[in-house]
């Protein structure tokens, strides 16, 4: 095969990792044609904010030789995996022209990994939304419907994924902000547990451990070879999650036991999920039981009342930091001229709690984990949708509204069925099952229990072999 006839934008990136050892093309055509791509493709959806030519260059000239994804373009999101010397704004105007003095953790293992970093993705303010609409940047738009919602925060890596103008990117999932970008975009989605990957060196945890860090592909492969990759003890770190018991690629291509699959249809919060939603999942449910999977109906075991109130205190505790520590190393008011109006409210009450009411709320959070953990000895994997809702219309959860109240009232309602395997800091993932009649992609979320990523990557394995949905492409594409 020449490199004329290698389809750069469908490739995935251990494909296009293959089809560079095998000569190919190069590390440096591939980068090239991730930036060509993006030049297709970026106009029509603000996906990458920030093109990394001249890393991009330098990173090829000290490309391990013998690394497993050597010369396959990424992106980063513009918040917690900082690039020496690259900008980061964090969504936030008071921080734009930022630039970040070290590299995460993370961005030293996909360099080990010969990962080549191209770009910057486009994210809501503090990655503090589903929505990815910021003030500073502007909105990332879905490449299956440019009047639809592309999801958060790591709505710009989705859109660019999607779009082909990468095979992976890094993405982070604090209240769903994986899992609920992949179900929007037709992309799989994974949370690893609570320490899996690393969030350090200048984080000891983020939002008070509701956050993980892991990515967004095309495959189940290069997901659960990138949580190979980057599955490793961290120096310092707060939390450890259990040790695998082995490579997470060759669980994905391995067939899983027949499995109790626990089914949640309603979330416990108001929103209930929209016809379009319940139809997928129950034909989700019919197809795993053709697989020999038990399918068995169970709730949630936590008070969703409570966790609601206990993230909102936890959210607003870290985004009153957040304002507080970019206004004053950057010397802006904390105003509506340099903030999103929401974050700004929920601030003022995150400064107001007594340190009682946040260590009350993490404890809540904890309890969650426990439910969790009595509900795992029923089941071995839990069944939901990602989203009550489609991928919603564009200004729909609105950073800009003065009812900072109303904003999280709705994203909690958004979120009632992701939001829940942070608190308790266990693996889910979104796999793209289903479309619905207007063509618009519609996730399947699937958790496990603490440590349990072997085994929903040998499931979403199975799916993929099963339903594949390699061949599925958005209108908008490189």
């Amino acid at each position: 095969m020449r490199a004329s006839e290698f389809d750069y934008a469908t490739s995935d990136a251990i494909g296009l990792s293959e089809a560079i050892r095998a000569g190919v093309l190069s590390p440096d055509e591939a980068v090239g044609e991730a930036f060509a791509a993006i030049d297709r493709a970026n106009p029509l959806l603000n996906a990458v904010i920030l093109r990394m030519e001249d890393e991009a260059r330098e990173q090829l000239s000290r490309l391990p030789q013998d690394a497993p994804l050597r010369g396959v373009p990424t992106l980063l999101k513009d918040d917690c995996p900082s690039y020496a010397g690259a900008p980061m704004s964090f969504g936030c105007r008071a921080a734009a022209g930022n630039v970040s003095d070290s590299d995460h953790e993370i961005v030293t293992r996909y360099r080990a990994a010969g990962l080549v970093v191209v770009g910057k993705t486009n994210l809501p303010e503090f990655s503090c939304n589903v929505a990815t609409e910021s003030s500073l940047h502007g909105p990332a738009l879905n490449p299956w419907n440019t009047q639809r919602s592309i999801g958060g925060s790591s709505g710009g890596a989705a859109a660019a994924v999607a779009a082909g103008m990468v095979p992976t990117a890094y993405a982070n999932d604090g209240a769903g902000s994986i899992r609920i970008p992949a179900s929007c975009a037709g992309l799989f989605g994974f949370r690893p547990s609570r320490g899996r990957v690393p969030c350090g060196p200048v984080s000891s945890e983020n939002w008070g451990g509701l956050v993980s860090h892991h990515a967004l592909t095309r495959s189940v492969r290069d997901s659960a070879l990138l949580l190979d990759l980057t599955d490793a003890p961290e120096p310092g770190a707060l939390y450890s999650a259990p040790a695998k018991e082995g490579s997470y690629l060759a669980a994905a291509g391995s067939s899983p036991r027949r499995l109790r699959i626990g089914l949640v249809t309603q979330s416990g919060l108001q929103m209930q999920p929209e016809p379009e939603i319940a139809d997928a999942l129950d034909e989700a449910a019919e197809r795993l039981r053709g697989l020999g999977h038990t399918i068995m109906p169970v709730r949630f075991a936590h008070d969703a009342g409570a966790l609601k109130d206990a993230l909102t205190k936890l959210i607003a505790t870290y985004t009153a930091i957040e304002v507080d520590d970019v206004a004053a190393a950057f010397g802006k008011p904390a105003d509506d001229d340099n903030f999103e109006p929401v974050n700004l409210g929920l601030a003022a009450f995150g400064r107001d709690l007594a340190a009682a009411d946040v260590l009350r709320a993490r404890n809540t959070a904890n309890a969650t984990a426990r439910a969790f953990g009595r509900l795992f000895a029923e089941v071995d994997v839990i069944m939901a949708p990602v989203m009550p809702n489609l991928p919603l219309p564009l200004g729909t959860l609105d950073v800009r509204s003065a009812d900072w109240r109303g904003f999280v009232d709705l994203l909690m309602d958004v979120t009632a069925f992701t939001h829940p395997a942070n608190a308790a800091g266990i693996p889910a993932m979104s796999a793209p099952m289903a479309q619905s009649a207007d063509g618009l992609p519609i996730g399947i979320q699937f958790m496990g229990p603490l440590g349990g990523e072997g085994l929903l990557f040998a499931l979403a394995g199975e799916i993929e072999r099963n339903w594949p949905w390699a061949g599925r492409r958005p209108p908008i594409h490189a």
